[in-house]
């Protein structure tokens, strides 16, 4: 009886960090996707842990949100980060693409590899657009700072 009673205590004290973990995969192409779930070659990214404050029992009037605030922080800024590294890489695959019209290339005189390549820069804009609205997601699930 003592043994299940000590089991069982150490059960209870033993506690998992929930924290969800952020992959971030690079293709031979130079696109960077961004993943709650590990790709073929991916890398984790190592994010700060985040802090978990428990509860207390005190009335709503005196409750302030500066703890949920502060806990996520540094999560917060690397999203932010990440965020401003893919509105880079879109802003010059769209300034490349120019409108849908982006200029040949010498090694382009087939027209048809002109057409791949507007092809591939379309795919490419969706992809960070897609990166950029998925980080955007995480970073309102975090919550609003203020």
């Amino acid at each position: 009886m003592k043994i299940n009673n000590i089991l069982l205590i150490a059960l209870f004290s033993v506690s998992c960090p929930a924290q969800s973990e952020l992959y971030k995969y690079v293709n031979k192409s130079g696109n960077v996707t961004y993943s709650d779930a590990p790709l073929k070659n991916s890398q984790k990214l190592e994010l700060p842990p985040l802090t978990v404050v428990p509860s207390t029992n005190i009335g709503p009037e005196t409750r302030t949100r500066e703890t949920s605030i502060d806990k996520n922080e540094g999560h917060r800024e690397t999203i932010k980060k990440m965020i401003a590294e893919e509105i880079k890489l879109l802003e010059e695959k769209k300034k490349e693409y120019n409108g849908g019209e982006p200029e040949r290339i010498g090694s382009e005189r087939n027209y048809q590899r002109y057409l791949d390549r507007i092809q591939r820069l379309k795919n490419e804009i969706a992809l960070h657009e897609e990166n950029i609205g998925t980080l955007n997601l995480e970073l309102q699930n975090l919550g609003n700072p203020n």
